[in-house]
């Protein structure tokens, strides 16, 4: 059973409401989105993280939006443009109440559209 094709959307649709976020993750590496020379690959800026723990979280949210972003791009979700760059999601969450929604409302776009285009069928043409 290869989780990609058009009728396993429901699979996505249960991972992504049971799974906190982490089912985009391993869309992701169905989808070889992972760079080897990322930050996210170096261990030890994950040691440094884990020791000081508050950093930790940040690093595990950071790479759930990166690899979200990554894979609505690929499965071409609308407004690339915007949710590509790092500075939006920054000035999202600088900007209080007004850009914290934002940040929610962009997050959650993303994770539904993936959904939806999983269920249009564009995961499809990367099954190997």
């Amino acid at each position: 059973m290869d989780l990609l094709k058009k009728e396993n959307w429901w699979i996505w649709l249960l991972l992504a409401l049971f799974s906190n976020g982490s089912s985009t993750i391993v869309l992701g590496a169905m989808l070889n989105l992972f760079d080897k020379n990322a930050w996210y690959t170096k261990w030890y800026i994950w040691v440094v993280g884990l020791i000081l723990m508050f950093p930790f979280v940040i690093m595990i949210y950071a790479l759930i939006i990166d690899i979200t972003t990554k894979t609505a791009a690929k499965l071409d979700v609308k407004g690339k443009d915007y949710y590509l760059s790092p500075f939006i999601w920054i000035i999202l969450l600088i900007i209080p109440f007004i850009g914290w929604l934002g940040f929610i409302a962009l997050f959650l776009y993303l994770n539904i559209a993936i959904l939806v285009q999983l269920y249009d069928g564009k995961g499809e043409k990367y099954i190997k």
